[in-house]
């Protein structure tokens, strides 16, 4: 489970650098200082519009999920309460639960909840490959102040 969630991290920096100016070092400073953390990543994709509500959602519940286990090494289970109540809430795997021939554990609902976040994740990945944005170019300033 931690393993899932720094590869959907991985792949949420992906999709954020492609989305940003072609300056790959600026880029680069910024995804490994500000938006360093799979929260940050999270909501900076979800409000340049890049991914939905349901996966922000379910990226949300993810994390949360992995560091109710990264911090304790024992004890943690997918029947906690806790993270049944997650694991209930997550909706792109609820959205194809009841079709899915798998068994209905709260453990298989993240797996499936985190299966789908990849799948979509890693379209938009091949959506924005080529999205590079270019910096506008430096104004002029006689364009911006008119001389007569």
């Amino acid at each position: 489970m931690i393993i899932a969630s720094a590869f959907l991290d991985a792949q949420l920096r992906a999709i954020l650098s492609n989305s940003f100016v072609d300056d790959k070092k600026i880029v680069e400073e910024l995804l490994d200082s500000d938006l360093s953390t799979f929260s940050s990543r999270t909501k900076t994709t979800y409000c340049m519009g890049l991914i939905s509500e349901s996966m922000f959602h379910d990226l949300n519940i993810v994390r949360k999920i992995r560091n109710k286990f990264a911090h304790k090494m024992h004890g943690y289970s997918f029947d906690e309460p806790e993270i049944v109540g997650w694991c209930n809430s997550l909706k792109l795997a609820k959205m194809i639960a009841d079709v899915s021939s798998m068994p209905k554990s709260h453990g298989n609902l993240f797996l499936l909840g985190v299966t789908q976040l990849a799948m979509w994740l890693g379209m938009k990945i091949s959506a924005t490959e080529n999205s590079k944005k270019t910096a506008p170019e430096n104004p002029k300033l006689a364009k911006m102040v008119k001389v007569e």
